[in-house]
């Protein structure tokens, strides 16, 4: 073992690792059909591009040693080793923690690099690390394709009797597909799938137990922009459709109105809020429906793919009566992005505690678990 270990040599020299960054090009599939690609430019910056999303990054030689990247979330920083059997073999040793990964020169100019082995949630030359990629997740603007499923379970309370023996727990399925119109403007048609796997509806001999029921689609169809100061900005359509298979489950109206968006990205993580306004426009005539609704979001970036924040959803009922208008939670939670086997997966947890309900039957608690693989756009 030893014999083997002494065949990789230290590449040292701040201008010979300068030398052997600067201009390279770094091509590597991660898995079939995703390729990973690195631009190391002269002047110290970077560009990888992968998942059909681009992170950027600086870069630098520290010391006579050590080759450091760095994006708004954090560095890493490798040592460099040559196969002395083997000239045209490499690897990268991190600092941190140890972990090795191989490449391959392919070309000496320009230079292009050729990995061997999987990087991991440290990222490489060509892929971003588990916290870039979380970081872009909590981008509302991300051109990233995500498969987002989420389960909820709620209790709820009020006035009326049982209310605070009910609860209810639900699956939903929503794509996250971004079409890209420009390089900083993204369309988003984004339909929420639920299906109601247990919930209990007041009705007017007390409450009714709802079980696997496909409850009411909603979806909004908006254009979101990045401005270069952080500010990301846009607006569409949100709307609802009445596909509940079972009428104690839905709304049984077709919903339509304007929805805006506003946030702020910062190295240290996003804050922002999506608010629309909808009327109903077909279906059920016997009441009018007239609701603001929407959702607040916070993330803190901490470190190794771990987020804190949330996105509560929130509404205001403008027909409902006094007490029963507005819902309201607060909520907390994180996140951890990881890559597995080539692939980034998001999970998150979520409390909510709701300080405003409905006084007669509302929503109290609620515990959010979603789960969210980063996926190839098909455009």
């Amino acid at each position: 073992m030893q014999a083997q270990a002494d065949t990789w040599v230290p590449v040292t020299g701040a201008e010979r690792l300068v030398e052997f960054v600067a201009g390279a090009t770094a091509e590597f599939e991660v898995k079939p059909g995703v390729t990973g690609s690195g631009i190391y430019k002269e002047d110290g910056t970077a560009e990888i591009k992968i998942y059909d999303g681009t992170f950027r990054r600086t870069w630098e030689v520290k010391g006579d040693d050590q080759v450091c990247y760095s994006s708004n979330v954090e560095t890493n920083c490798y040592r460099i080793e040559q196969n002395s059997e083997d000239p045209g073999a490499f690897r990268a040793v991190h600092v941190d923690d140890s972990k090795i990964y191989v490449f391959r020169i392919l070309d000496e100019k320009p230079k292009t690099f050729e990995r061997e082995t999987v990087a991991g949630d440290n990222g490489s030359f060509s892929t971003p690390s588990a916290a870039e990629i979380a970081a872009e997740l909590a981008n509302p603007n991300s051109p990233l394709g995500t498969m987002n499923f989420i389960f909820d379970y709620s209790s709820f309370q009020g006035n009326i009797s049982g209310a605070d023996q009910a609860n209810s727990s639900r699956l939903a399925f929503q794509p996250g597909m971004p079409y890209p119109l420009t390089e900083t403007a993204n369309l988003f048609f984004r339909p929420l799938f639920p299906l109601i796997v247990d919930q209990d509806v007041p009705g007017p001999a007390g409450f009714e137990n709802v079980e696997f029921e496909l409850g009411d689609i909603t979806y909004d169809l908006s254009v979101f922009n990045s401005a270069p100061n952080g500010i990301v900005y846009g607006g569409g359509l949100a709307g609802l459709i009445p596909t509940a298979t079972d009428d104690a489950a839905g709304l049984d109206q077709w919903l339509l109105g304007p929805e805006v968006i506003i946030a702020v990205m910062k190295p240290w993580g996003v804050i922002g809020a999506i608010a629309s306004h909808q009327w109903d426009v077909a279906g059920d005539d016997d009441f009018d429906t007239s609701i603001t609704g929407g959702q607040y979001f916070y993330s803190f970036n901490i470190k190794d793919g771990w987020v804190f924040g949330a996105g509560p959803t929130f509404s205001y009922n403008h027909k409902a009566s006094s007490g029963n208008k507005l819902t309201l939670p607060l909520g907390v939670g994180g996140s951890k992005t990881a890559i597995i086997s080539g692939r980034p997966w998001k999970f998150s947890l979520q409390y909510w505690y709701y300080a405003e309900s409905p006084d007669n039957f509302g929503p109290e608690h609620q515990i959010r678990l979603q789960i969210s693989p980063v996926v190839k756009l098909p455009w």
